[in-house]
């Protein structure tokens, strides 16, 4: 039996009843529902034209649900997969959104089949990108404005069985400080960043957003690096060394200026640097480990890190599986702190995950389906 309307979702996704609706919607034969998750704070999602056009598209109301805040997440993955019987969630935003929406959703997958004792299938993800960086759409081949990416999709797949939908597998990190009471806060992401990442992008984001703002934070760390100014002065620690180890599978760092790990397709620019290049079934993930040098000589790296060529100072590692350090980091370009509550740093792992997504690949044509 289905809960009322008026119901709280999240009281139906943790019931047997929210279980049977999505294992029901999940099903290869059912036809395909579509539903939207708008993030209206993310890059173009911030024009009300262009969010009224997704939802336009749709048509109707319990087909779509705009979050706010992350608090709205939960709930809008709990109305969109029970009372919508969404099999696949389109998700129109950047990294953050994606990340966060990906977190709440592995979140409410499991507790509801702790709930119920059954195990719950995750719907297809269509990732519409609306961001600014859309590393992980473009890992997909998502490319194009979020309406047309959605329309395109309806007119191929609408009415359609679920198994006649592409899917591509998108691996997960694990990221999690080691407590002596086991993972401290751990997240699900695709791009991690170690700790001058972190405060890369904290001082990134004072310059703008996308890539004119990337360009004005790369002109200053330039300048200041080699010839001084107020932000280096006091900022410039930021960028390394760290005097922590660093290791990656059986190789040590005693000191390092900074790694990132990926899953997907690392690509810095549209169509040029790509930074880590992935293949469809790869095993473990991608490192990338920056060794210990000065910052005039990061700064000399800098186009290197923006493509896959090798290069001195620059090591790459392109399957691993454990990667252990401390530190604050960023994950999709999401900052986390390090834990408040401790006396000591704890040491952070980064591993692959078990969890299995699964996204809508960009490469379909009406001939194949």
């Amino acid at each position: 039996m289905t809960l009322a309307k008026s119901d709280d979702p999240v009281s139906l996704a943790l019931s047997p009843a929210g279980a049977d609706a999505r294992r029901r919607a999940c099903s290869p034969g059912q036809p395909v529902r579509v539903g939207l998750l708008l993030n209206p704070r993310a890059g173009r999602s911030k024009s009300a034209r262009q969010r009224h056009r997704l939802q336009s598209l749709l048509g109707i109301d319990d087909a779509w649900d705009e979050t706010w805040d992350l608090a709205s997440v939960r709930r809008a993955l709990s109305r969109l997969l029970c009372r919508r019987g969404a099999n696949v969630l389109a998700i129109a935003g950047g990294d953050g959104t994606v990340h966060h929406t990906v977190n709440a959703l592995v979140d409410l997958t499991r507790e509801a089949e702790l709930a119920t004792g059954s195990d719950i299938p995750l719907p297809r993800l269509l990732i519409l990108n609306g961001g600014t960086l859309n590393i992980v759409g473009r890992t997909c081949a998502i490319h194009g404005p979020p309406h047309e990416i959605l329309e395109k999709f309806l007119r191929y797949f609408s009415g359609a069985p679920l198994s006649r939908v592409p899917a591509r597998r998108l691996p997960l990190l694990n990221v999690a400080w080691q407590g002596p009471q086991g993972p401290v806060l751990p997240r699900l992401g695709f791009v991690f960043g170690s700790e001058v990442a972190y405060h890369a992008i904290a001082l990134y984001e004072r310059f703008g957003a996308g890539y004119h703002g990337l360009a004005r934070f790369l002109f200053e760390l330039s300048r200041g690096a080699t010839f001084g100014s107020e932000l280096w002065r006091r900022e410039g620690w930021k960028v390394g060394p760290y005097e922590s180890q660093l290791r990656v599978d059986d190789q040590l760092w005693t000191r390092y200026t900074g790694v990132a790990a990926a899953t997907v397709d690392l690509t810095l620019a549209i169509g040029a640097a790509r930074a880590i290049r992935r293949s469809l079934y790869q095993p473990g993930f991608s490192v990338r480990v920056i060794e210990a040098l000065q910052p005039a000589a990061v700064v000399k790296l800098l186009p290197a890190m923006m493509s896959d060529r090798p290069v001195a100072g620059m090591l790459d590692l392109p399957s691993c599986k454990l990667l252990t350090l401390q530190g604050p980091y960023t994950l999709d370009g999401e900052l986390f702190d390090e834990p408040p509550i401790v006396e000591q740093r704890l040491p952070l792992q980064v591993s692959l995950s078990e969890v299995r997504l699964h996204a809508v690949p960009g490469e379909w044509t009406a001939d194949e389906w």
